[in-house]
């Protein structure tokens, strides 16, 4: 598993030799939700996906139970958009996945990542996405290790591999390709922090 995906596989899913439809449990993506939607938090969220690879490509996806059945909205790269609803978890609610594929291997990856991503960063929104990510990572953990964890080492921002990107922090600037992590120790001397593109993906740097 890749180190971004650190929360890891909360839903394994079964192998078969065929095209596979995967039910799994509305109410575990639930729960998740509603703890980031308790702390209300203002920059970061939790996102779902099934990471690309053989085997687990999706072809189509329902949210259903007894009474309703709903299309199932997800990106081209495989993000799971899951709403947040306390009917659908009192009627044990499914999320069905129909892979093309065997779906051997594949798993559901859950990921804090920043709501939304900028070419320009000041250093109060770098220290509130900071704070909120080390919050909500917090709550992630459970009791009693949430006491007992590291804080985030800082921030990872992904971009395309293929992309050669330039980083501009203060009066400094650097090439970078793939990703650009930012130390949370580096974050009190930033006046601010501006990308030629925009990142892809905010997510926690964890060491």
């Amino acid at each position: 598993m890749y180190k971004k995906w650190w929360l890891g596989c909360f839903c394994l899913l079964a192998a078969s030799t065929h095209a596979e439809t995967i039910s799994l449990e509305y109410k575990a993506f639930y729960d998740r939700l509603k703890q980031v939607n308790k702390g209300n938090y203002q920059l970061v969220e939790v996102a779902f996906s099934v990471p690309k690879q053989q085997n687990c490509l999706i072809e189509n996806g329902t949210i259903s139970n007894e009474k309703t059945s709903t299309p199932l909205t997800y990106t081209d790269a495989q993000r799971l958009f899951i709403p947040l609803d306390d009917d659908l978890k009192n009627e044990r609610t499914l999320v069905n996945l129909n892979f093309a594929g065997s779906a051997a291997g594949c798993a559901i990856a859950m990921q804090v990542r920043a709501k939304q991503t900028l070419t320009q960063y000041d250093r109060h929104r770098l220290q509130q996405i900071n704070t909120e990510m080390d919050a909500l990572l917090g709550t992630m953990q459970g009791f009693p290790m949430r006491y007992f964890r590291d804080p985030i080492a800082g921030l990872n921002f992904e971009f395309s591999p293929d992309q050669p990107v330039v980083v501009y922090i203060d009066n400094r600037e650097q090439e970078i390709t793939g990703s650009f992590k930012l130390a949370a120790s580096e974050l009190d001397n930033i006046t601010s922090l501006r990308f030629s593109v925009s990142p892809s993906v905010l997510s926690p740097w964890i060491q």
